[in-house]
């Protein structure tokens, strides 16, 4: 793919940094920061451009149009907003952005682009979810009424040995893998759980706590 980036901070460089390693993309990242443009340039093999992405020679130094998607990711909804717009009229079909403040959503939502949660909020979400249950290992939203997390049967847990079917699992709950030392398994209701297993589960917002309640004995 031809993937443009426009910024090269944090987000900007991790986001190079990932693309390079699943394939043979081409990387071009656009910055005014110089000293960032040379970061990128000197560690990985993309294409670096110390220049304004809000200019539409900028864009086109860029060679967009050949663009398969366009990212961006600074932390001004403004600058985002107006690369993603002259993008758009340039022929680039598909847009990401992140959104730095809810009240920019509409803006980006009129312009055609997919919308990428603020990664501070992100963050304080988890850690929140973190500290209200140790025990989770991972989360991640499905739309606004079900989450999707990553949870471990303890050692001497009442819940190992038991199937599925007859643990009691809260409705609106549903365990959709289980990871046991190098397996990974596609459960049925037989299917029982051991110590040790790691469970993914989907489950409806409001039955999260219950869950993991289970899982602490």
């Amino acid at each position: 793919m031809y993937i443009v980036i426009v910024g090269a901070g944090g987000i900007g460089k991790r986001l190079t940094e990932i693309a390079l390693k699943d394939g043979n993309h081409n990387i071009i990242v656009i910055d005014k920061n110089q000293i960032a443009c040379e970061n990128i340039a000197r560690k990985y093999d993309a294409v670096a451009i110390n220049a304004d992405a809000t200019q539409e020679e900028t864009l086109d130094e860029s060679e967009i149009k050949k663009a398969d998607v366009l990212v961006t990711t600074t932390k001004d909804d403004a600058v985002n907003i107006m690369v993603c717009s002259l993008a758009k009229n340039m022929g680039v079909k598909n847009l990401i952005s992140v959104v730095n403040r809810d009240e920019s959503k509409p803006m980006y939502m009129e312009k055609g682009v997919k919308l990428v949660k603020n990664p501070n909020t992100i963050m304080a979400e988890h850690l929140f979810k973190s500290i209200k249950h140790p025990n989770i290992e991972e989360y991640m939203n499905v739309g606004k009424i079900a989450e999707i997390f990553r949870i471990s049967v303890k050692a001497n847990s009442k819940l190992s040995g038991k199937s599925i079917n007859k643990i009691g699992l809260p409705k609106k709950s549903l365990i959709v893998a289980i990871e046991r030392t190098e397996k990974f398994i596609i459960p049925t209701d037989t299917v029982q759980l051991f110590s040790g297993d790691k469970v993914t589960i989907l489950s409806h917002k409001n039955q999260v706590d219950k869950v993991a309640e289970m899982f602490l004995n």
